[in-house]
C-alpha cells in the first residue's frame, strides 16, 4: 500500500463558496414555544428566541424572565446514487439557549410604558451529521478525471496549475503516471474498467450567538428595539472516499478539516400594532463579519497499483509525510431582512406569518489581512441568488393554563438556477460538495403556565434536500447528465423550556 500524507503550508486557501454558504445559513432552533411555530415570531416578540429574529421583541415583555432550552436531536440521511441507496443516522443532546430579560417600568404619566434589556444564548446553526453514499458499476472514477487535477484553490481563491498528482507526490505512483511527451498524465486505470465507490462523512459542530438587545414599549402600540450579537462557529469534516475497481486496485482519499472563529453583527426592528388584534413587524439584521481560521490535513492511500519503473507492486514501505496546517481568512455573510403578521384571536389563539429575504450573492471572503479574494467573490455572485424563507405558527389557547402550538416553514434554495452548467472548484483535495435544493420544516408542541413559573415542549421534523457530488464530473455535466447523489437529511428535534418571570 502506497500513502501519501503531504505538505499544504505552502498553499493556504480561503474555503470554497460552498463552504462560506455553510455559516450564512440558519436553523429554526430555540425556545419551545418558538421552535413549536416554526420560528413565527417577528410580530409577536415576548420570547427569548424571538429577539433574536426582531429585536423590537423584547419591548412586547411586561415583567422579567429567566427560561433555559435543552434539547435533543436524531439526524437521519438517505443518499442514492444511480439507484445504490445508503443510510447513516446520528444524535445529539444540545443546549438550544437560555438567557435573562430585564424589564423596568416608567412612570405613569409617561408615554413609554417600559424599557427592557436582554441577554441571551441561541444555538443558530446546526452541523451534526453522518453521511453515507456508496455507488456500484460506476463508469467514472476520480482518477479519471482531468478537471480533479484543477479543482483545489490557492491563496488568492485562483485555481492551482500545478497538477495534483506533482502536489501529490503521485506523480509516478502507479495511479497517473506521465506521458511519453513528458507535459500530462494518464490514468493506469481502464476507460472500461468500472468502480464501486464508498464516501463517508461526520460533520459536527454548528454557529452560537450572544445576543445583547435593548428595546421599548410606546403606549403599548410601537415597539422598538436593537441588538448586538456576537457569534461563534464550530465546524469539523472528516471524509473518506474510496473506489475500488474491478481489477483488484483502489483509493482511498480521506481529509480532516476543523473550523472555529467568531464574529459580530448588528440588528434593528419595529412592530406596530395599527388595532389591538393585529402586529406587523419589520427587522433587518445585518450580515455577520466573522474571522475564521480552518485547520486541516489529508491523505491518500492506493492498492493493487504497480512501479511504473520497475513493473512490481508497491509495497507498504513507500511514505510520505506531512502535518496539519491552517489558514486565516474573514467572512461576511449576507443581511437578512424579515418582514411578519400576526392577529390574536382575543385570548382564545394567535396566528403568525414570517417572510426573510437575503442576498446570497452578496457573501465576501477576504483574506486575513482584509483583501478581497476576488476568484471566490466572483464565484459567489455567479453561483448564488437571493432567497426567501417562509414560516407559518398558530397558538390555540386549551384553558387557563394549557396552550397548543403548530408550526411549519419552507425555505427556498440559495443557489441559481443555473448552476447546473458552472465549474466548481473546492479546497484543496475536499474534492466533494453538496447544492441544498431545499429546506422545510414541521412542529407542534405543548404550553403550561402556572403563575409565574412556565413550562414548554416541542418537537420539529426538518427535511433537507441537496444535490451531493463525490466530486466535479466534468464528463457527465458536459453531457448534462451530472452524476450526483440524491441527499435527503431528516432531523428530529426535541426542546423543552422551563422558565418563569419575576
Amino acid at each position: 500500500m502506497l500513502v501519501c500524507l503531504f505538505a499544504l503550508g505552502l498553499f493556504a486557501s480561503a474555503q470554497s463558496e460552498f463552504d462560506a454558504l455553510r455559516y450564512s445559513q440558519s436553523d429554526i432552533i430555540g425556545t419551545a414555544r418558538y421552535v413549536s411555530m416554526s420560528g413565527a415570531f417577528g410580530a409577536l416578540g415576548g420570547d427569548m428566541s424571538a429577539i433574536n429574529v426582531n429585536p423590537a421583541g423584547i419591548g412586547v415583555y411586561r415583567s422579567s424572565e429567566f427560561s433555559l432550552s435543552p434539547g435533543f436531536e436524531l439526524d437521519a440521511t438517505k443518499t442514492n446514487l444511480d439507484g445504490t441507496k445508503a443510510t447513516a443516522n446520528k444524535t445529539n443532546l444540545l443546549m438550544n439557549g437560555f438567557g435573562y430579560v430585564g424589564s423596568f417600568r416608567t412612570y405613569d404619566e409617561s408615554a413609554i410604558s417600559n424599557f427592557n434589556f436582554g441577554i441571551s444564548y441561541n444555538r443558530l446553526a446546526d452541523f451534526n451529521r453522518n453521511t453515507r453514499v456508496k455507488g456500484t458499476g460506476r463508469t467514472t472514477s476520480l482518477i479519471k478525471e482531468t478537471s480533479f487535477m484543477e479543482n483545489w484553490l490557492l491563496a488568492d481563491g485562483s485555481p492551482n496549475t500545478t497538477s495534483f498528482w506533482d502536489f501529490m507526490n503521485m506523480s509516478n505512483s502507479g495511479i497517473k503516471v506521465l506521458d511519453e511527451t513528458n507535459t500530462g498524465y494518464f490514468s493506469k486505470v481502464a476507460d472500461n474498467e468500472l468502480s464501486n465507490s464508498d464516501m463517508l462523512m461526520e460533520e459536527s459542530g454548528g454557529i452560537n450567538s450572544w445576543n445583547f438587545t435593548l428595546g421599548a414599549n410606546y403606549n403599548h402600540t410601537l415597539y422598538v428595539g436593537l441588538g448586538i450579537g456576537i457569534q461563534s462557529v464550530k465546524y469539523d469534516k472528516y471524509s473518506s472516499y474510496i473506489e475500488d475497481f474491478t481489477a483488484d486496485k483502489g483509493i482511498e482519499l480521506r481529509n480532516v478539516l476543523t473550523t472555529t472563529g467568531s464574529g459580530y453583527n448588528f440588528s434593528a426592528g419595529v412592530i406596530y400594532r395599527p388595532v389591538p388584534e393585529l402586529r406587523v413587524g419589520l427587522s433587518y439584521k445585518s450580515g455577520t463579519y466573522y474571522m475564521l481560521t480552518d485547520v486541516f490535513s489529508a491523505s491518500m492511500a492506493s492498492w493493487g497499483f504497480t512501479n511504473p519503473i520497475t513493473g512490481l507492486p508497491y509495497t507498504s514501505n513507500q511514505t510520505h509525510e506531512g502535518g496539519e496546517h491552517y489558514v486565516d481568512y474573514m467572512l461576511k455573510t449576507p443581511g437578512l431582512w424579515t418582514l411578519s403578521a400576526a392577529y390574536q384571536f382575543g385570548k382564545r389563539g394567535l396566528f403568525s406569518f414570517d417572510m426573510d429575504y437575503k442576498d446570497n450573492s452578496s457573501i465576501v471572503v477576504k483574506d486575513n489581512l482584509g483583501y478581497e479574494l476576488d476568484y471566490i467573490n466572483v464565484k459567489i455572485k455567479d453561483h448564488f441568488a437571493g432567497s426567501l424563507n417562509f414560516r407559518v405558527g398558530g397558538e390555540l389557547r386549551l384553558t387557563d393554563n394549557f396552550s397548543a402550538r403548530l408550526g411549519a416553514a419552507y425555505y427556498l434554495t440559495p443557489i441559481a438556477s443555473n448552476l447546473g452548467d458552472k465549474y466548481i472548484y473546492t479546497s484543496y483535495t475536499r474534492v466533494d460538495y453538496s447544492i441544498p435544493v431545499s429546506t422545510s420544516f414541521a412542529s407542534a408542541g405543548l404550553g403550561y403556565r402556572s403563575g409565574a413559573f412556565f413550562t414548554d415542549i416541542a418537537v420539529q421534523e426538518k427535511w433537507t434536500n441537496e444535490h451531493f457530488f463525490n466530486y466535479y464530473d466534468d464528463i457527465s455535466i458536459a453531457a448534462s447528465e451530472p452524476t450526483y447523489a440524491n441527499l435527503t437529511s431528516n432531523r428530529f428535534n426535541m426542546v423543552l423550556t422551563t422558565g418563569f418571570k419575576f
